[in-house]
């Protein structure tokens, strides 16, 4: 979803609660907090050695370790988070937006948006995991080009295989110990 086409649907749907689905089922507290509103720029270059370029808007959802029970984000406190970060520097309107959050029990991470739902009082922003992928591998469209890439078919690669009990046993290292 477009950073934009959120910004829309919050100002399309005023003073509706806002909440935020991370896994199924599983939310971010109810009294969070919207902490940053990040323009993020990408420039890396992939094992196939091309370079990529892409921005992306982050905006950083956090809980305080004391439940705070009268603090609350609705659309339009949202918004108006948008507004003082925008009279800074402007967000970027036409890139992919993420919400970046993470408990106790759920490791920091960056979250794109599967969907809205409206429930008529509430919004609720469901959030789906992103997967890792190799994009030289993503490009390619010749058998030629998927060999080339570093992670093309097993068969033209040279096989190695570690286990994890080799590797458990390799670094069975105890503190104190003065093996470390």
């Amino acid at each position: 979803m477009k950073t934009k086409e959120f910004i829309q649907i919050l100002q399309e749907n005023p003073e509706k609660a806002l909440f935020f689905e991370y896994q199924s089922g599983q939310y971010v507290r109810t009294d969070y907090h919207i902490t940053e509103i990040k323009n993020v720029n990408y420039d890396t270059v992939d094992c196939g050695g091309i370079r990529n370029q892409w921005s992306e808007v982050h905006i950083q959802l956090w809980e305080n370790e004391i439940p705070e029970p009268d603090h609350a984000v609705d659309s339009t406190k949202a918004l108006k988070i948008f507004e003082v970060v925008n009279k800074v520097r402007e967000t970027y309107p036409d890139t992919e937006i993420k919400f970046e959050y993470g408990n106790s029990l759920f490791p920091t991470a960056v979250l794109p948006v599967h969907n809205i739902k409206d429930t008529g009082n509430a919004l609720i922003v469901q959030l789906t995991p992103d997967q890792t992928t190799c994009k030289a591998k993503d490009r390619a469209t010749t058998p030629e080009e998927k060999a080339a890439a570093c992670c093309g078919p097993v068969s033209e690669k040279p096989k190695i295989r570690v286990s994890l009990a080799s590797l458990q046993t390799a670094n069975s290292c105890e503190p104190g110990s003065g093996c470390c």
